[in-house]
């Protein structure tokens, strides 16, 4: 007997079956499977079709099925297609059966005999023993051919394969690099399961010190490489590009960013081995979608930024036009998008698998609020949601499991065009809100404030991420849509990841209040006046490639830091002092940011522009007397306040509130200015004036 076939051989392999074993991670449900059907006592034949796309682990698991086969004493033949030529005879050859045995046949790279398909399923298959076991293994699923079939819909068993959870995937990591590795978790979160990946990964760069770990450039090629088809053309990388940023791919998708391929193009992506089909259109499993983003964007950074723009211009009008519930999807693609370029984890944005149903909070559901609030909302937080259920009930909306049904989560969301009294009594969190808007541009008639006043998830709930973006989207949904929307609040507790989230969207956190201490929250709101929704999408666009703007506390300029009370002040004492130059140069509104940055001669600039803010009074034809008011009163001057009533032919009093109104009308088209100056200031990636209100001061 020779060396290779002795004792010592079978105990070589018997120790390396073993490794093999102890190594193999997961795959219970289909190792499963494959042990029913070879425990069946059948004279047919079976067939078991594997798919999933490359490096999700198709080869070990055909491996594994070899083990346990052999462990049943049953005859295996093992032939990876990919290395036989595509012939009948080849493969013929390579599988040579011989006898009646029942035998197990495994095919790995099955998607090579593509062609050969009908000659296998209607000719090989059959000669083979009786109740033999065929697993073909490959990217693609077999054609429909099987299916139609009458002689094969009982006998073929089709099965994806997906990723392995989080447990396996830590266990395959841990035996990649043992506790030896930095940013585990989020190296896991990239691979989303995937085995090949995960093993790359282990073994990549650590994280830079307090940053969070991403994968070096080299990991993202070599997935790259593995994974996508290099010999691409030019369509169908392009196409493939778009179907890996944005959350849902469409055939309209691609029609406005590729006309001329569009259909050509998503009929090519939904065949993809790594695509899989969702009800709002294609989307790449995630770590393929990573890979192929990270790619482009280190690649062609403004060509990333081109497609970016395209995708996200395409959502954001779907908001504002489609139905509430597709409005509501398209905002959670806007979400994606914007969130596409700095991973967030904790979300997940599209929901794939329809985990959460969202509904209106209705009579039904208010126990089962009460109990969710109960777990994390004092006496005063309950006593502040019975109060807006009843007050506002059609901003509350309630999600449920698609599993159990269960209500997992509430998000209340309140509107204002108006303080009312009794309403901040009420509630003191609403008063901090209040107090914050006055305290800088105040309400304007038409204006609305939007508060996310209830944000709550049932602890631990496995839909979590679901029920977070679901309730994300809904609120972008109404910043989209809302053209009055002068303010958004958000009242935070125990939700860090959602408050790094707003940070990086530019919503800041406001200086702490006694109310907000007492019931232990976080408020963070956003200045639509100061950062309006075109220039707030601009300035995520561009932290894609750039990240969130930081500024360096020693280029800050010398400005004065005005409130909108304290700004009216300002221009009421310049009216005042217009004539007296001693003090009309201590003015603060000289230091601030609208005026300095237009010239060296702040002086000059200032009454130029309340020369015009006086001036422009006369662009409603109703106002006429209110510009004549505060002309004859400040800028003409030395009248009394009763000779300039008589000089205009009006009594005292309407005078007066001519005066009034006119001084109004003045300041706020200087605040004006000061908002557009910190909106550009923003856009165009300067640190903004210190004056800006909403972001610029609520800063701590």
């Amino acid at each position: 007997m020779s060396p290779a076939s002795g004792p010592e051989a079978a105990a070589a392999a018997r120790s390396r079956e073993e490794t093999f074993l102890h190594r193999f991670v997961g795959r219970e449900e289909e190792l499963a499977a494959f042990a029913r059907l070879l425990d069946e006592r059948t004279d047919g034949l079976r067939v078991l079709a594997l798919h999933g796309p490359g490096g999700i682990g198709k080869t070990t698991l055909l491996r594994r099925f070899a083990i346990e086969a052999r462990r049943r004493d049953l005859d295996v033949l093992e032939v990876d297609a990919g290395l036989v030529e595509p012939t009948e005879d080849a493969f013929t050859a390579a599988v040579q059966v011989s006898g009646t045995r029942r035998m197990v046949l495994l095919v790995d790279a099955a998607d090579a005999m593509s062609h050969l398909e009908g000659w296998l399923r209607e000719r090989f298959l059959p000669t083979l023993p009786p109740g033999s076991l065929v697993v073909l293994a490959g990217r693609r699923s077999p054609s429909l051919d099987w299916q139609t079939d009458l002689a094969w819909p009982e006998a073929l068993h089709v099965r994806r394969l997906g990723g392995l959870s989080v447990a396996e995937s830590v266990r395959l990591m841990r035996d990649c690099t043992g506790d030896r590795v930095v940013g585990r978790r989020a190296r896991i979160d990239f691979c989303d399961g995937h085995p090949l990946a995960l093993r790359l990964v282990a073994g990549d760069a650590g994280a830079e010190p307090g940053r969070r770990w991403r994968p070096s450039p080299d990991v993202v090629e070599e997935l790259r490489r593995r994974l996508v088809d290099p010999s691409l053309t030019t369509v169908q990388r392009r196409a493939l590009e778009i179907c890996a940023h944005a959350m849902d791919t469409t055939e309209d998708l691609l029609r406005v960013i590729m006309p001329d391929d569009a259909h050509a193009a998503f009929e090519w992506l939904r065949r993809l081995p790594y695509t899989l089909t969702g009800r709002g259109g294609l989307h790449p499993m995630s770590m393929v979608g990573e890979v192929v983003d990270r790619d482009l964007r280190w690649r062609a950074p403004e060509a990333y930024r081109a497609m970016h723009k395209e995708i996200r211009a395409h959502a954001q009008a779907a908001v504002r036009s489609r139905s509430e519930a597709e409005s509501l999807r398209a905002a959670a693609a806007f979400n994606f998008a914007q969130a596409r370029g700095h991973r967030f984890p904790g979300f997940d944005w599209g929901d794939p698998h329809d985990s959460v149903h969202e509904s209106p909070c209705g009579v039904d559901d208010t126990r089962a609020v009460r109990d969710l609030a109960s777990e994390s909302l004092g006496p005063e937080g309950l006593s502040a949601l019975d109060f807006w259920l009843h007050r506002q009930p059609e901003g509350f909306h309630v999600y449920r499991s698609a599993r159990s049904g269960d209500v997992v989560g509430f998000q209340g969301m309140l509107r204002f065009d108006r303080w009312d009294a009794a309403e901040v009594l009420i509630d003191p969190l609403v008063g901090s809100v209040r107090d914050h808007v006055e305290s800088h541009t105040g309400l304007r008639p038409g204006d609305l404030v939007q508060v996310v006043r209830f944000m709550i998830v049932r602890k631990r709930a496995a839909e979590r991420p679901a029920v977070l973006s679901r309730m994300l989207a809904r609120v972008t949904r109404e910043v989209l849509r809302q053209d009055r929307l002068a303010w958004s609040f958000h009242v935070l507790k125990d939700e860090h990841r959602v408050q790094l989230l707003l940070e990086y969207a530019d919503f800041h956190r406001l200086p702490v209040t006694a109310a907000l201490s007492d019931q232990g929250v976080t408020l963070v709101g956003h200045d639509w006046r100061a950062t309006g929704v075109a220039e707030w999408a601009e300035l995520l666009d561009n932290q894609l490639l750039s990240g969130p703007g930081l500024v360096e506390a020693g280029r800050l300029p010398h400005m004065t830091v005005l409130s909108r009370t304290v700004f009216d002040e300002a221009v009421h004492d310049a009216l005042r002092t217009w004539h007296q130059r001693e003090r009309f140069l201590i003015n603060p509104l000289l230091q601030a940011g609208f005026v300095v940055d237009r010239s060296d001669d702040p002086e000059q600039t200032l009454r130029k522009l309340m020369l015009r803010a006086v001036e422009a009074i006369d662009q409603d034809p109703k106002a006429k007397g209110l510009k004549a008011a505060v002309w004859a009163t400040y800028v003409e001057g030395g009248n009394t306040q009763q000779a300039a009533a008589r000089q205009l032919s009006v009594s005292f009093s309407t005078y007066r509130r001519y005066l009034k109104r006119g001084v109004e009308r003045v300041c706020w088209n200087l605040w004006e200015h000061q908002m557009r100056h910190a909106a550009r200031a923003r856009s165009a990636g300067t640190p903004a004036s210190p004056e800006a209100p909403g972001p610029g001061a609520a800063r701590e």
